[in-house]
């Protein structure tokens, strides 16, 4: 695949989302009121507040970048060829990270939360695969349900997205830019929303686990089908949202302040319930948040960050091996220095780097690897390209860039 040019904001936005994930999943452990993998005796309620904001909208800017990668990098590839292509982008790394890289997790998980006396090689192979699938056996994809998911949505959304790409379904694609080039664009939080109370009878619950998740896969499979079709019109539309940013951010500001006053605190009057158990009312202002810093995020970063960046672009490249590595690394830190009894915000200062290190390691690591054995750890090499073309310094920013392929790590 050419790379002619790149929008370098959506680089900066997936290197920005998942260096989030790693500060909160660093977090989870030292909160009160979550039951996590490893917990810590010492826990932290403004920690908890904090990351209730964050935890809002960083799956679905996830989803929605990953949505944009898709439509982006796809744009005139047959879908065969783009179904394919992605099964095996994500199905080896999540294949091997459920053979391999998720054991170290389940294993501290046994020795601490249950008591397992046994080596991790031991663990590996007498009970890793012999008892069940997580929490009653062991077996699981933990955190790379995310990865599951974009598989799913890959063969179940992404065919009904490439309809709009013929002649006969061009009314619908103009009526969509219509829309979303209106300030009609802040209601779409009502999609996911609808789609998830409609779905809720049978599916009540949050699980990861794709079979049973119906209600919560349709706001997934939202928020990716909102950044493939944002991204299919994205000259048309990026405009807009770089104009109405500070009105996105003035929204999103509100809707903070108001869970954080009714719901998030500590000793919150209000009961319009919580993450763990989430009322019609929780669930609407958390998407309409979750949506509204999607806008603000790409409008202000579509404004003002045009100009590639080396450091930016060497993280993207690394960004899905980072995910694939980063919870075992946190666990793993959190299973050694816990222990020691360092203090909450030394231990999980120490966690941050450790798991920011390791995952460094890792992709250098990975990048030596023959490409084969680096796909399975998420890492592709590049193909050559041409050089580029020079572009007048009037032309840098990123909304004036032509629309090209760019390659994307999930």
């Amino acid at each position: 695949m050419q790379e002619k040019t790149r929008l370098h904001y959506i680089d900066a936005l997936r290197v920005s989302a998942f260096g989030l994930l790693i500060l909160y999943h660093a977090s989870v452990a030292f909160f009160p009121g979550m039951h996590w993998l490893i917990e810590s005796a010492v826990t932290s309620s403004a920690l908890e507040t904090a990351m209730n904001h964050p935890r809002a909208w960083r799956l679905a800017l996830l989803f929605f970048v990953s949505g944009m990668g898709v439509a982006f990098a796809f744009r005139t590839a047959p879908l065969g060829d783009l179904i394919r292509q992605r099964l095996i982008r994500l199905g080896l790394p999540l294949a091997a990270a459920m053979a391999l890289f998720i054991v170290p997790q389940v294993w501290c998980e046994r020795v601490m939360e249950d008591g397992y006396e046994g080596s991790l090689w031991t663990f590996w192979l007498t009970r890793y695969f012999t008892e069940g699938k997580y929490p009653d056996g062991n077996i699981t994809w933990a955190h790379m349900w995310f990865v599951a998911y974009l598989i799913a949505l890959v063969l179940t959304v992404l065919p009904v997205l490439k309809l709009l790409d013929r002649p006969a379904f061009t009314w619908m694609s103009r009526g969509i830019e219509r829309l979303a080039g209106t300030a009609w664009i802040y209601a779409l939080f009502l999609i996911p929303l609808g789609a998830n109370l409609a779905l809720s009878p049978w599916f009540p619950r949050e699980t990861n686990a794709l079979y049973n998740d119906g209600a919560w896969f349709a706001v997934w499979a939202s928020w990716f089908a909102f950044g493939y079709l944002f991204a299919r019109s994205h000259q048309t539309l990026i405009g807009g949202v770089i104009a109405r940013r500070w009105t996105s951010a003035a929204l999103a500001a509100g809707l903070s302040a108001l869970l954080a006053t009714i719901a998030w605190g500590p000793g919150t009057g209000w009961s319009i319930g919580g993450y763990e158990e989430m009322t019609i009312s929780f669930k609407g202002l958390t998407l309409a948040l979750a949506w509204t810093m999607i806008l603000t995020l790409v409008g202000f970063a579509a404004r003002h960050i045009g100009a590639p960046s080396r450091l930016v672009r060497y993280l993207s490249d690394g960004v899905f091996a980072f995910y694939i590595v980063h919870q075992t690394l946190v666990v793993a830190a959190l299973f050694y220095l816990l222990p020691q009894g360092l203090g909450l915000w030394t231990t999980y200062a120490l966690v941050i780097a450790a798991t920011v290190a390791g995952c460094l390691l890792f992709f250098e690591l990975a990048r030596r690897l023959p490409a084969p054995l680096a796909l399975v750890c998420g890492v592709q090499h590049r193909r050559p390209v041409a050089a580029p073309v020079p572009i007048p310094a009037q032309a840098t920013p990123a909304v004036e860039m032509p629309l090209e392929p760019f390659r994307i790590a999930a």
